[in-house]
């Protein structure tokens, strides 16, 4: 079924979007810390991508102009394919400008993988710039040949000095010790590592006057932007950094709440600015709009009308499709002042058909739409910024996803796209679109379809998912292409760390996870979104014992249903065992946190009783006193051990086990190697009196094992040589 929309007015955004109207308000009239902690108030909680997504965002931010499959690289100027990443010579690295190491923030989010902060370099470049301080002066950098350094000191090329200085600005702005960040200090002095400052000051002052921002700096304002959802204030407005840390004073006149009407303007017909402007000096005798089709070509002008402090004026309806760039001044006694540069973009009207997402997905494996382009509409659920998802409704069939770099929709927004259908190795998702439009943002998402961890099904490719009480059955995610494992009792599903959020779950734990179901390298997996995508369960009960084992007569092993608390598991005194059994000493295994080996006194054929209270799980739950029966029967009450010979040893393709037996008796035999894994194990029918067991060891490879003789709960242990 199609459905079609007549003359319905949405926003294309087929550009990156720029700088929003009224993004600063609450800035002007504010200098030194007041103005940088307003600044931080508007630039912080931004979307944080992970380290490694920041190459694809470089390929937009940084593109070569005239060639989009190269990226500029910062020191050299040089213009390198995007892609050639690599260590040292020509490869590209990611230069952290704030260096990593000035503060220690290596792998720490979001300073770490902040995008504002990382531009693409020269990998030998790079390192010769390693963590120096920026400074004027120096040996001239034979590859990078507008650099100069010292021994503490880095001079970037002329062409890029103000971009480095407002990265730098940026960063001591961006991040001042709030909610686990770091406090980041820019100092008027060098040699500041490895301390969370970095300098020279004065310098980078200098250099953000000699170097304005370009074009090129703007739109990679923009395109982080579109990621992060946060701006670097410096490039919008320079005098910012004057305004901190340059003694620059305020302006008299102040432009505050500026905002348009409508929010979304409609094609050909005029747009209202409204600004609240006032003067320490007294009336504001006049204000205008400049306002043009680009950044630097603002040269219409429209006068402003006041009402009281509010002014207002109209730039006249321009075609769809069309940004719009604009700026205030005003005039008092003192004289002319000016607005930061703002844009707006001009809707589209979509006329053509939709089909729904229901259709597009078939209710069957490939879409009756594959091959074909169409246009959707529905709510964005997720954006890893290659990719995102988009749902219509509630239920089965009503999840897409969309393949597309750069667009960056927010969760929430409304949207309709035009694209091609394809089915790609059995996921069907929408890529090459055409056309796209923006509705309106912040709805509600969809309520999640629950499933079970191993019921996932074509019907909810794509669409957001929840499981309950799902059990983590593999935490390393990181050797798994960043995904980990639940499992709810009804089969193993995959978890994907993604490039915007990544949880680092506990095995044994148990988990609440929401996201959209994706299909990806023949296997389901939920893609992770943000912290609440992923609730843990609160532990409320107490650990119990679920297994006391003799091992052998003098070490013992308790085992807890669940990790315990190192201290109370390795008090002595939380462990009792009758018949005059003395506890020497408890170990916690190192890795496995429920299990607990008990050293104790010569334990000889018989029965014990052991009590075990007060120790803690790792939830601070303690446990209630409990005791636990168990039995040992040492081997050496059913071997002559004296009397036992493994020979040869070294052995090279068998190994001879000569022994007595004072009853019949089943034995398990294994060989361990050194890492504790069992290579061979098998069990043993001993008749009483003399016996020989042969192992054939020829497929076993030459090293170190151990040989293990166990009988119920004892055992014995002896080395051998493969040769």
């Amino acid at each position: 079924m199609k459905l079609t929309l007549l003359l319905i007015t949405l926003l294309a955004v087929l550009n990156i979007t720029g700088q929003q109207t009224g993004y600063y308000n609450g800035t002007d009239g504010k200098s030194g810390d007041e103005l940088k902690t307003a600044l931080n108030d508007i630039i912080k909680g931004h979307t944080v991508y992970s380290y490694y997504s920041s190459k694809f965002v470089f390929n937009l931010s940084d593109a070569d102009p005239n060639n989009p499959d190269n990226v500029i690289l910062v020191y050299t100027g040089r213009s390198n394919l995007n892609n050639d990443y690599g260590t040292g010579g020509d490869f590209i690295n990611r230069e952290h400008v704030w260096a990593k190491s000035h503060g220690n923030f290596v792998d720490v989010l979001p300073m770490y993988s902040d995008v504002h902060n990382l531009k693409p370099a020269d990998a030998s470049v790079n390192v010769a710039r390693s963590n120096k301080d920026f400074d004027d002066g120096g040996i001239q950098n034979t590859e990078a040949t507008g650099c100069y350094y010292t021994d503490s000191t880095w001079e970037a090329r002329d062409e890029v000095k103000g971009d480095i200085a407002r990265i730098i600005f940026y960063m001591s702005t961006r991040y001042e010790g709030n909610d686990g960040e770091s406090d980041l200090e820019v100092v008027d002095w060098n040699n500041t590592y490895p301390l969370p400052q970095h300098g020279k000051l004065s310098t980078l002052l200098e250099w953000n006057l000699l170097d304005p921002p370009d074009e090129f700096e703007r739109n990679r304002n923009n395109v982080i932007f579109s990621y992060q959802h946060n701006r670097n204030p410096f490039i919008d407005n320079p005098e910012f950094a004057q305004l901190i840390w340059g003694g620059a004073t305020v302006g008299t006149i102040s432009f505050e709440d500026i905002q348009i009407n409508p929010v979304i303007p409609v094609s050909n017909e005029p747009v209202e600015i409204d600004a609240t402007i006032t003067s320490t000096q007294g009336a504001i005798s006049s204000a205008y709009i400049l306002w043009g089709t680009s950044y630097d070509t603002l040269v219409n002008q429209v006068n402003m009308e006041s009402v009281g402090d509010t002014f207002t004026g109209f730039i006249p309806g321009q075609e769809e499709g069309q940004t719009i760039y604009y700026q205030i001044i005003a005039n008092d006694i003192s004289g002319e002042n000016s607005s930061i540069v703002y844009d707006f973009f001009v809707p589209k009207v979509f006329t053509g058909d939709l089909v729904s997402i229901y259709n597009v997905q078939g209710q069957q494996d490939v879409s009756p739409y594959d091959g074909q382009t169409v246009s959707i509409s529905g709510i964005v659920t997720a954006n890893f910024g290659t990719s995102y998802f988009v749902q219509d409704g509630t239920g089965l069939w009503n999840g897409l996803f969309i393949y597309e770099s750069g667009r960056n929709p927010a969760i929430g927004d409304s949207v309709i796209i035009t694209g091609e259908i394809s089915e790609y190795y059995e996921k069907t998702e929408m890529s090459n679109i055409s056309d796209y439009y923006f509705i309106s943002s912040n709805h509600n998402l969809p309520e999640p379809v629950e499933i079970a961890t191993g019921g996932a099904e074509e019907g909810h490719e794509s669409i957001i998912v929840k499981v309950k009480d799902a059990v983590c059955t593999d935490e390393n995610y990181q050797a798994n292409f960043f995904m980990w494992t639940v499992n709810d009792g009804s089969g193993d599903l995959m978890i994907h760390n993604s490039s915007i959020f990544e949880y680092v779950p506990t095995e044994g734990f148990t988990y609440d996870i929401t996201g959209p179901l994706n299909w990806d390298f023949g296997e389901w997996k939920i893609e992770i979104r943000y912290e609440s995508d992923v609730v843990g369960s609160v532990d409320t009960d107490s650990p119990y014992v679920v297994n006391v084992e003799p091992i052998i007569s003098t070490n013992i092993l308790v085992q807890f249903n669940e990790g315990v608390e190192e201290t109370t598991a390795e008090d002595i005194t939380n462990y009792y065992i009758d018949n005059d059994i003395i506890i020497e000493s408890a170990s916690q295994h190192a890795f496995n946190k429920a299990q607990v080996h008990l050293t104790v006194s010569q334990m000889s054929f018989g029965n014990f009783v052991m009590t075990i209270k007060d120790v803690v799980d790792e939830s601070g739950n303690i446990m209630v006193e409990q005791t636990m029966e168990f039995s040992y029967v040492g081997i050496d009450e059913l071997l002559v051990v004296d009397d036992i010979e493994i020979y040869p040893n070294p052995a090279d393709n068998q190994l001879n086990i000569a022994f007595s037996a004072k009853d019949n008796v089943d034995l398990n035999i294994s060989l361990i190697d050194i890492s504790g894994r069992a290579i061979m194990q098998n069990m043993y029918s001993a008749n009483s009196g003399t016996n020989l067991i042969k192992i054939d060891i020829n497929n076993i490879s030459r090293g170190i094992y151990f040989l293990n003789i166990m009988e119920n709960n004892s055992s014995l242990n002896y080395k051998v040589i493969v040769k």
